[in-house]
């Protein structure tokens, strides 16, 4: 049995059980989705247990070199120092210090602001996180799909695809601000519906209060949760799971009808059918002439048709409708089956809930009711419903004894459709410098410069593949797409060429492997081949995982561990040149020897600055004197 760290608290030690305190952990979805208040909670956070699950979460995150305020970072962290944590929390002397406040633009050009709270603050949250998923994650309903284990965008995305068929209206409702304007108070209470331990909730007001430093004066936050804390999703979550109640109220009170009625001019044509098909029957049994028959046939044939053209149920059945719901963090989104005005006066019952009841801001101009037919952008998707006016198409199957059946499928009617927009496209291939979509031109990306061919390929199939991979979803992704990889693949050769000075028909010929493009590179002493990533590769497939809400930044590849072992394998110190060895990895943060340099050589010191190939000798040099001497001569 594995026991975690020793905590005090008033003046005894307490010995918690790493396996007790997982065992409580485990217990708590099944007292939660009972419906029960869960207490006991503080007392988990007495043991460094909790701490050390967070310090192996938050540490593996994208953000984990960031520092707070203090300038710290997770470099360092000792298991004392997990457990002197817990010992401030457990005792009471715990404070959360201001979050730095950063801001990072937006898809429209605008800025976001980010809070980075400190390595101690992030830890904290993050074992908060534990708990308060524990309680939440049994009762956040179905329609909620942001910032949740195995759900995302697509199994947001999946559920409307499948689920909003015949939708009239599709409403939009923006909330001004969200992350910014979280009401604390309504927020606490809200967490006392669950929580029955005051130690537990006044911790979390703590961390809401702790304010932010933006240009080194202090800030108090009396509303929101700044974006950039670990905790602050999941505390978004529990505000709107309100917002998710109050609609699932609305559903039940609007929907209405268990089916549509029969389509008057569909039921009529059926009925002609009807007594057509009789009368072959009738001259069949009296022997007519086979021209008679043929003719009623072709009368039969005709009125199908015709009817195959409209849909077998009124669509615009009064009696027959429905509310739609579905939400991803603050952006969600509304449909239903019924009139315009019921439409807007749902709109209008959401928009007083939230302004009433939440205390959050609506954006007019932002909001609105829309015909589902002109559809509407959300999650990055175009989302409409679409209704094909053929007389239908057919369909081979095989039946049970083999043999071959044509089908005759009806046309779809109010089928939801998912569409890659075009300006997203264009954003994307602006945004990389992939080139101009509009002339089918590739531009070379001069921050590869000084990066291997292999780690080139590696950006692109990284940049390219995620942003396929998330709309793989949409019904015309490879035909959207098809442009953009064109210009991705003149991009990446001309690239290519820049790098080792050659043209670019050259280096087609050298990539291009029968329909495929590879390049070839050798490591450790073995070749090997690494192809172009292209739509043809795309398998169809939802992701589920929260993974593929994020489109992969391909300038890691700038400096990429591939790297670290070619140069590790040249066996040469990168100071005085010795090749007789041993060799080590020497880990360098300041990049201000490159600061007045060219572009193309601040990135090369970019890739150089946090690893460099030392000799033992030069490796204590540079250590002692916590600089690289001559390294200036590299760049020139």
């Amino acid at each position: 049995m594995q026991y975690a760290k020793k905590t005090f608290f008033d003046g005894e030690v307490l010995l918690m059980q790493a396996a007790t305190i997982q065992k409580r952990i485990e217990s708590i979805p099944t007292l939660s989705g009972s419906g029960r208040k869960i207490n006991g909670l503080h007392r988990l956070l007495r043991s460094s247990y909790l701490f050390e699950r967070a310090y192996e979460k938050v540490s593996r995150n994208k953000g984990a070199s960031t520092p707070g305020i203090d300038g710290k970072t997770f470099d360092g962290i000792t298991s004392s120092e997990l457990a002197d944590i817990a010992a401030r929390v457990s005792e009471g002397t715990y404070r959360f210090r201001p979050a730095r406040r950063v801001y990072i633009p937006k898809g429209n050009g605008k800025t976001r602001p980010l809070g980075i709270p400190t390595v101690e603050d992030r830890l904290v949250q993050e074992a908060v996180r534990i708990i308060l998923e524990a309680i939440y994650e049994p009762v956040f309903l179905d329609e909620s799909h942001g910032f949740r284990p195995r759900r995302s965008c697509h199994s947001a995305l999946e559920l409307i695809k499948k689920t909003w068929t015949g939708c009239k209206w599709l409403i939009e409702v923006d909330v001004r601000g969200f992350f910014d304007n979280i009401d604390h108070d309504i927020l606490l209470e809200l967490l006392k519906r669950r929580i029955d331990d005051d130690r537990f909730i006044e911790l979390i007001e703590g961390m809401l209060k702790a304010g932010y430093m933006e240009d080194w004066v202090f800030e108090r936050t009396y509303s929101g949760t700044p974006q950039g804390g670990v905790v602050s999703p999941l505390l978004a979550n529990i505000y709107l799971h309100e917002l998710d109640q109050f609609m699932q109220t609305l559903r039940v009170s609007f929907d209405q009808g268990r089916k549509r009625r029969p389509f008057a001019a569909y039921a009529a044509l059926q009925h002609r059918v009807h007594r057509l098909r009789r009368e072959v029957e009738r001259l069949r049994a009296t022997s007519a002439d086979q021209g008679q028959i043929n003719a009623v046939m072709a009368q039969i044939e005709a009125l199908n048709r015709e009817r195959r053209k409209m849909p077998s149920v009124d669509p615009m059945d009064p009696n027959f409708k429905r509310l739609r719901y579905c939400r991803y963090a603050d952006d969600f989104l509304i449909g239903i089956i019924g009139s315009k005005q019921e439409a807007r006066e749902i709109m209008t019952s959401v928009e007083q809930h939230l302004t009433e009841t939440l205390k959050l801001a609506v954006a007019p101009e932002k909001s609105g009711v829309h015909a589902a037919s002109k559809g509407v952008t959300f999650l990055g998707y175009r989302i409409s419903t679409f209704t094909s006016t053929g007389a239908g198409r057919k369909s081979d199957r095989k039946g049970p004894d083999g043999r071959k059946w044509r089908i005759l499928r009806r046309p779809t009617t109010g089928n939801v459709s998912l569409r890659v927009p075009r300006e997203r496209v264009t954003a994307f291939c602006r945004r990389h410098g992939y080139g101009d979509l509009a002339r089918k031109n590739g531009h070379r990306r001069v921050q590869f410069a000084h990066t291997s061919d292999r780690n080139i390929v590696l950006a692109y199939n990284s940049e390219f593949r995620g942003f396929a991979n998330y709309y793989v979803l949409a019904d015309d992704v490879k035909k959207a797409l098809g442009l953009l990889e064109l210009v991705t693949l003149r991009s990446l050769v001309k690239t290519l060429a820049m790098r080792h000075r050659t043209t670019t028909a050259k280096i087609r010929a050298r990539l291009s492997k029968g329909t495929d493009y590879e390049v070839s590179s050798v490591i450790r002493g073995e070749v090997r081949s690494l192809k172009l990533w292209r739509l043809k590769h795309l398998r169809r497939l939802s992701w589920t995982s929260p993974v593929v809400d994020n489109v992969t930044k391909g300038a890691w590849w700038v400096k990429s561990p591939n790297d670290l072992i070619d140069r590790l394998d040249t066996r040469e110190c990168g100071i005085c040149g010795d090749t007789r060895g041993p060799f080590v990895v020497h880990h360098r943060q300041s990049d201000r020897h490159f600061r007045d340099k060219p572009l193309t050589n601040r990135n090369l010191g970019t890739a150089l600055r946090r690893t460099m190939i030392f000799c033992p000798a030069c490796r204590e040099v540079a250590s002692s004197r916590r600089e690289i001497p001559h390294m200036e001569s590299r760049v020139h």
